[in-house]
């Protein structure tokens, strides 16, 4: 008896995962993201992008991620996220604002992997020896740490189209 129970219980928890699986699948066909590098060359004095098939240490590399809504209904709270590979940093101050209507939204950053977010100055507590005592202190966030940049949009518009962009650095 009791088994049965437990699988008529787990019917409206099932129907529920079918639920945010099919609720998923259709914001992923509603919002069209594309992310995208290209390599930062000068050439007669003037930046120009490029592909980038090689690149090398010290190169710099341009990400941009364009989001559309292809959807029908208006899109709220929508997180555009350009992750920052390990083999790279963030160039400090290349993540701009982005202009949406009459609001600005301002980048916050990651250093924890994505976990948490924030406006820069990032910090952090760290343990170091003063005086020949381990003690805890708060730090800023070197940018070169950052690991995600994110801009948190109100809402995006069917039809509506925005980019988003931020330069990183090879190692």
């Amino acid at each position: 008896m009791r088994e049965v129970r437990t699988l008529r219980n787990q019917r409206p928890l099932t129907a529920f995962l079918a639920f945010l699986l099919a609720l998923g699948l259709a914001l992923a066909q509603t919002l069209l993201l594309d992310l995208k590098a290209q390599k930062v060359v000068v050439k007669e004095g003037k930046e120009v992008l490029e592909e980038a098939l090689a690149v090398a240490p010290g190169d710099t590399l341009e990400w941009r991620l364009v989001a559309e809504n292809r959807g029908k209904e208006t899109l709220r709270q929508v997180a555009l996220v350009i992750p920052i590979p390990k083999e790279t940093f963030y160039l400090d101050g290349t993540a701009t604002p982005l202009r949406l209507g009459n609001a600005t939204i301002h980048p916050e950053f990651s250093f924890d992997g994505g976990k948490t977010f924030g406006l820069p100055p990032l910090k952090k507590r760290v343990r170091v020896v003063e005086n020949g005592k381990e003690v805890e202190k708060e730090v800023e966030v070197d940018p070169k740490e950052y690991t995600h940049a994110r801009w948190v949009l109100p809402e995006l518009k069917p039809g509506q189209k925005v980019e988003v962009r931020l330069r990183t650095m090879v190692k």
